[in-house]
């Protein structure tokens, strides 16, 4: 398709597309304008080291240490990123700021993500543990203070979370070092006692090595027992805090943009343009305008009240913390199973140790001795051991493991702006309005062009007369006449020079200008091309053929009561019914009384024989015929012309009349000298286009045809054809 194509489609389409700007646009500005602006603040947070590598759920072994996983693991940070989402921080800050959602509601609106590397630019190839929280909200202040208070209700929960496990381990150490103390005192005490009643201050070498033997053995099984026993109290407490979690994460979130909503804003942007047009076309009171108004007031309140409706979504999506308990509790089994073989096989090897040594004072003060000393041993390394988790709880606390390094200070708009909206809704309907245009123009199958009209019947079309603008219809008949400097005079014009080109290959001076149907402009046409060809110097006669509604009289203002019938039937000759019009060297033929066998005398011998009367007298002769497709008249008068020149109106739907009559002439081997499109939108005329270049200030026409008509010419009722 051609650029000037499309600029015709466009300007011929224009209101179409104007409107569904102005649709698109006002439905935007409507649904925007409850709709509040969002703000984002930001505060950034620095896990430390015992954060980052150190489970949440510490794990101590027996001797106090913790051991730290290579530095490319750093597997806490995911978890601490899903705690800072967690439901728990979202409703202690809900309490602590009085908010009125829900945590699930609060929730949606935080937003946790690492700080982006500054050298590669991409948050896979992370450099920082920096942790940013936005978080959005329509009031700017209130971004900032729940961005700084989400950090810091983070902070105080991480120090929880990170602290039962330290807890609970120093109040089991508690317990077993007063259980160690009590054991000491008793051994202490008991072996003082034997002492004293049997009087024995030293044992042989050998019984104090196989009373040593299996006091090692007693102490390796129960450190066993007491792993045993720390694993189990740990499988415990894991398996509590899977009690009190849920294995799956159901959050909601919440949408205006309903269905129902869409359809209401549709409806809205409909009324609001009907309503303007009929406040442009009728005045306030009418009862259209409202009948509108009442429809529109309806409609938006319909559509405030669906906005009020949130339509929620529930999502169901795995507990990361309830994952990670899972795979802490198995490993506790398998750590636990592992304890309680060891401890069985411990006690085997004590059993075969003790039945090695013979009941007898010296070996019972052995064992007296031994105990004491595993007693004291076991109460230092217990006493070592709180100390140790005591040390490691304040220094934890003391740094803080979780660090706020930025508040929030200010927040920042974001999201589109009304404007924005506005002006993109403005592009997309325009778009959409041209591609609308453009889709209607290629399903339209009217003819529009020379080149539709071209397409359907194979033939040349001789000239393009478009339609009439600002002047009376009744001036249209004659407008070559009473307006030769007019646009439609200039087309009649070419069709003119076209003929008198065509005659110069071949003889063209009887021509029949004939329609495939009624309202084409066949008889305008022949009246302005006989009245070109006179104005040319030719001697032109035009013949009213159509006997069943003859025009012609009515155009050039003369008699009907004789004429073509009359020569036909043989009561006069062509000089007696010919008369003179206004317009020098042009006469006219009137069609005369109506017969009762018009088809019939058209293709009589009479009519032969005037046609070669008339081509000896004059330059041109031109016939009017009747509609082609309603009656035989043309394609019978066609047998004997030199050409046809056929009419057809624009912006009609061919509906095979042209194809049919074109067959027909064809038939009678007619020759077709060309073809005239009539009635043509005046964009598509180039001729019309370039007209006004030469003729700016061209006066009005009825000026000029006032003038030169002297009064102007009555109306005809319709034209025939």
């Amino acid at each position: 398709m051609r650029f000037w194509e499309i600029y015709r489609i466009l300007r011929k389409r224009k209101w179409m597309i104007m409107l569904l700007v102005a649709a698109t646009a006002a439905s935007t500005l409507l649904a925007t304008a409850s709709r509040k602006p969002t703000f984002m603040a930001a505060s950034r947070i620095l896990p430390s080291d015992a954060a980052l590598y150190r489970p949440i759920l510490a794990d101590p072994r027996v001797d106090g240490t913790e051991p730290r996983p290579p530095a490319a693991a750093r597997g806490q940070l995911p978890n601490l990123m899903s705690l800072i989402k967690s439901r728990t921080v979202a409703e202690r800050t809900v309490q602590a700021l009085n908010l009125n959602v829900s945590p699930d509601e609060f929730r949606n609106r935080v937003q946790v993500e690492t700080e982006v590397n500054p050298a590669s630019g991409s948050r896979t190839d992370r450099s920082t543990d920096v942790v940013q929280i936005s978080v959005y909200d329509n009031n700017p202040q209130q971004a900032v203070k729940l961005a700084n208070t989400v950090a810091a209700v983070f902070a105080n929960y991480y120090q929880e979370v990170s602290h039962q496990e330290a807890i609970a381990n120093a109040a089991f150490l508690e317990t077993q070092l007063d259980s160690a103390k009590r054991k000491l005192d008793e051994a202490s005490q008991g072996l003082a006692s034997f002492k004293q009643t049997h009087g024995i201050t030293s044992l042989p070498e050998e019984t104090t090595a196989a009373v040593s033997q299996l006091g090692e053995a007693r102490r390796e099984r129960d450190m066993a027992l007491a792993e045993y026993a720390q694993a189990q109290a740990k499988l415990n407490r894991v398996n509590q805090q899977l009690r009190s979690i849920d294995p799956n994460r159901v959050t909601l979130s919440g949408t205006t943009d309903t269905p129902m909503v869409q359809q209401l804003e549709i409806q809205v942007a409909t009324l609001t343009t009907q309503l303007n047009e009929a406040r442009a076309r009728y005045y306030e009171a009418h009862p259209t305008v409202e009948k509108l108004r009442d429809a529109l007031t309806n409609a938006q309140s319909q559509l405030r009240a669906e906005r009020n409706k949130v339509s929620m979504k529930r999502n169901v999506a795995s507990n990361p913390a309830y994952e990670t308990l899972i795979q802490q509790k198995i490993a506790l089994q398998a750590e636990r199973d592992g304890y309680a073989a060891r401890v069985s096989q411990l006690s085997a090897a004590v059993g075969r140790t003790a039945s090695g040594l013979k009941p007898g004072a010296d070996v019972k003060l052995a064992m007296l001795q031994q105990e004491f000393m595993d007693a004291q041993t076991s109460y230092s390394s217990i006493k070592n051991q709180l100390g140790q988790a005591r040390i490691n709880e304040r220094e934890t606390t003391g740094t803080g493991a979780i660090r706020l390094v930025d508040k929030a200070a200010e927040a920042w708009k974001v999201g589109r702006s009304r404007i924005s909206y506005l002006i993109l809704s403005v592009f997309l309907s325009l778009f959409a309005g041209i591609a609308i245009a453009l889709g209607l123009e290629s399903l339209d199958n009217r003819i529009r062009t020379d080149t539709d009209l071209e397409k359907l019947l194979a033939l040349p079309v001789t000239g393009l007369v478009p339609r009439m603008m600002g002047q009376p219809m009744a001036a249209l008949p004659k407008v070559t006449y009473v307006d030769p400097l007019s646009p439609l005079s200039e087309a009649y014009k070419f069709i003119r020079t076209d003929l008198l080109l065509s005659a110069n290959d071949e003889p063209t001076n009887v021509v029949m200008v004939a329609t495939a149907k009624p309202g084409q402009g066949g008889t305008t046409t022949a009246a302005n091309l006989a009245i070109s060809l006179a104005l040319d110097g030719k001697r032109v006669v035009l013949v009213d053929a159509d006997m069943r509604r003859p025009q012609l009289h009515s155009i050039f203002k003369t008699l009907n009561d004789q004429g073509l019938s009359n020569v036909l039937t043989g009561e006069k000759d062509p000089d007696e019914v010919m008369v003179a019009t206004e317009i020098p060297n042009l006469f006219l033929m009137p069609a005369g009384p109506t017969p009762i066998n018009p088809s019939e005398l058209i293709g009589s011998s009479r009519m032969v024989n005037m046609i070669e009367a008339l081509r000896c007298s004059a330059d041109f002769v031109l016939f009017d015929t009747p509609s082609a497709i309603a009656f035989t008249d043309s394609v019978v008068l066609s047998r004997f012309m030199d050409g046809v020149l056929l009419v057809v109106r624009a912006g009609q739907v061919a509906r095979g009349a042209e194809l049919q009559v074109k067959n027909l002439l064809n038939k009678a081997n007619a020759r077709i000298v060309g073809l005239v499109l009539n009635d043509v939108q005046p964009e598509s005329v180039d001729s019309y286009y370039y007209h006004s270049h030469y003729y700016p200030n061209t006066r009005p026409a009825g000026l000029a045809i006032a003038g030169r008509a002297g009064g102007g010419l009555p109306a005809l009722d319709s034209e025939k054809d």
